[in-house]
């Protein structure tokens, strides 16, 4: 019998971005107008030998144009203003126990990792370490390309799926819009590890989104005994 165990560093990331102040805001219990004047100007910065003079074109910065043509593009309107951009990422546990594992049967465990931001082009999350380790000797990490739990066989490997086969983990949760699990990561009975890979990601502003990672090992017979373990890092990045 093998003494598998997992180890992972807690990550807790908080990412405020904060424009200047902002004045004449309008809101009532369930809207808010972040600048609520009309304005025109020209460019953003206008200096002379003795004056400097910052005013606003319109809609110049972020997101597309708003009155288009098959040559021309104008973004009209006050400058765009956002809420304060932020990024929360924490995982639920410190470690994960494989336990004594054989090599006719499969070893999991799993924890959860809850992310929100309002980032409007959404955000990836990361893993990265190495596979289950005793000194010199490894359990063979999966790779890239998933596969299905197969004992006998050495395998390490992770996944974002509610599986059946072995039965262990959970689909990602939340209320819409929400996060997904990314490429090979989210298939059911399908597990892959490679180190640096995307894991979970999403395009745009999402909610509080809760992925539940599972976590695979498979041993087979010349898999030398001991007590393997392996650190592993996520890092999760907001795309403003």
């Amino acid at each position: 019998m093998r003494k598998l165990s997992l180890y992972f560093l807690t990550i807790f990331l908080v990412l405020i971005l904060t424009g200047g102040s902002v004045f004449a805001r309008t809101e009532s219990g369930n809207y808010i107008i972040w600048g609520d004047v009309f304005s025109g100007g020209g460019l953003e910065n206008t200096n002379s030998t003795n004056y400097g003079l910052q005013d606003t074109i319109g809609e110049a910065a972020i997101l597309s144009a708003t009155s288009t043509s098959s040559n021309y593009g104008i973004k009209a309107g006050f400058r765009e203003l956002y809420p304060d951009q932020y990024l929360t990422f924490s995982v639920s546990a410190t470690s994960v126990d494989l336990g004594i594992v054989v090599n006719n049967a499969a070893s999991t465990d799993s924890h959860t990792m809850s992310i929100d931001t309002n980032a409007t082009k959404g955000f990836a999350i990361t893993v990265s370490g190495s596979t289950l380790t005793n000194g010199a000797n490894t359990v063979s990490a999966i790779g890239a390309t998933a596969a299905a739990s197969s004992p006998g066989t050495e395998q390490f490997g992770i996944n974002l799926a509610a599986n059946t086969s072995p039965s262990v983990g959970a689909n990602p949760s939340g209320t819409a819009p929400i996060g997904s699990a990314a490429g090979s990561y989210g298939t059911v009975n399908q597990f892959a590890y490679q180190s640096g890979n995307t894991v979970a990601s999403a395009s745009g502003d999402t909610s509080t989104t809760v992925f539940t990672v599972s976590y695979l090992a498979n041993v087979s017979t010349g898999t030398e005994g001991g007590n393997y373990t392996t650190t592993l890092t996520y890092t999760a990045t907001a795309n403003f």
